[in-house]
């Protein structure tokens, strides 16, 4: 049950959403709009969230004496595996999407008091970049169902994307970390030749498929229009190959040209998802690079790693997020990956080597120190 400041934040958080994920409404307008509300928000996650109330101290930041959204302390992803980063207790948490490298209670985990703020941020994004039309597709899933993987941000949001796109229709196939590859042939086979299909898929997931169907000397020619959702993924399980080279092997044994596979990028500590612009550019007739983009209520800094402050523009840093929908935890997010700004993104790159945070990581490792 939230209580009423919080019921009153969440119905402008979700205003801002609902403006702002309209296509016609240019990101570039909710300027004044986003700094005003993430003031608010953090306000709000300073006074409720202790741990980050304490890191915020550390750097020397308080509500009402910062000038711009800019200047609100992001904790770094190794904050939420090694504190509690709530501003409700735990134990009245809704959902509860677990983060690698930790199996103490109540760590590595971002808890959520209500799912509303991240339904409403996945539906417009994904349909601006997957869907930039009116297209009936057949989804498949090559990632656990939300059933099998509770604790899975992913797995969770690409059931919020069935729903709302499938009708509950779409189907599964990874069960207990196998890829049902022989399954997933025989249904893209018969619902191909009928309507463009929908694949999402983690590059794992992907890679293991088409190398099942390269063994099968199997290939596919799905309707024209068909798409692939990638979401990175392989996280050691094996030899990492190039995007391009994964791409090419889609066109090849999928027919889904490059033109319409997109890459996602999101975060277990992130509420909101980014995009290549690749479909997006294509079904505007625009000719440029594709980088990664996100919605109004999500913006991104490039901070040089040895200063801790926003990069030069064209420069490589450490992409810092700052995300609205992250209401219940902490809305700015410092994470290890590298990349440059791109128009109103960024190109990913890659990540730190070491995850070395340096200047940008407002001493974290110290303030850790005090605060265990």
């Amino acid at each position: 049950m939230l209580d009423v400041e919080t019921k009153k934040l969440d119905t402008e958080i979700l205003g801002f959403i609902r403006k702002y994920g309209r296509d016609a409404i240019h990101r570039a307008h909710a300027g004044q709009a986003f700094q005003s509300l993430a003031f608010k928000i953090f306000e709000y996650q300073f006074r409720r969230n202790l741990n980050y109330q304490k890191f915020c101290q550390e750097a020397g930041a308080w509500p009402g004496a910062l000038k711009s959204w800019k200047e609100i302390p992001a904790m770094p992803t190794t904050g939420f595996k090694e504190l509690v980063l709530s501003t409700f207790p735990p134990r009245r948490a809704v959902k509860i999407f677990k983060t690698s490298g930790t199996t103490r209670q109540n760590h590595g985990a971002h808890f959520f008091d209500t799912l509303r703020l991240y339904d409403a941020a996945v539906i417009p994004v994904f349909k601006k970049y997957l869907i930039p039309g009116s297209v009936d597709f057949s989804f498949f899933f090559l990632m656990a169902s939300p059933k099998e993987d509770p604790a899975s941000s992913l797995s969770y949001m690409m059931g919020v994307v069935n729903k709302r796109f499938a009708g509950g229709r779409g189907k599964y196939y990874a069960l207990k970390g196998d890829i049902r590859g022989a399954a997933l042939l025989k249904d893209l086979e018969a619902a191909g030749r009928k309507k463009k299909v929908m694949l999402c898929a983690t590059a794992f997931s992907l890679k293991s498929f088409l190398d099942f169907l390269k063994s099968k000397k199997a290939s596919l020619r799905l309707k024209a229009g068909s798409r692939l959702m990638e979401t990175g993924g392989f996280k050691g399980r094996m030899k990492e190959i190039s995007k391009d080279a994964l791409y090419a092997e889609c066109e090849k044994r999928l027919g889904i040209k490059r033109d319409f596979c997109v890459s996602e990028y999101g975060m277990t500590e992130l509420s909101s998802q980014f995009y290549d612009t690749t479909l997006y550019d294509h079904a505007k007739g625009a000719k440029r690079k594709p980088f990664k983009a996100g919605p109004a209520w999500l913006r991104t800094m490039v901070i040089d790693p040895r200063t801790g402050r926003e990069a030069r523009r064209g420069s490589i840093g450490i992409l810092r997020h700052f995300d609205l929908a992250n209401r219940g935890s902490v809305m700015a997010i410092q994470t290890e990956d590298l990349g440059r700004a791109v128009g109103e993104g960024f190109e990913l790159i890659g990540r730190l080597p070491g995850a070395d945070l340096r200047g940008c990581s407002l001493n974290y490792e110290e303030f850790l120190a005090r605060a265990s």
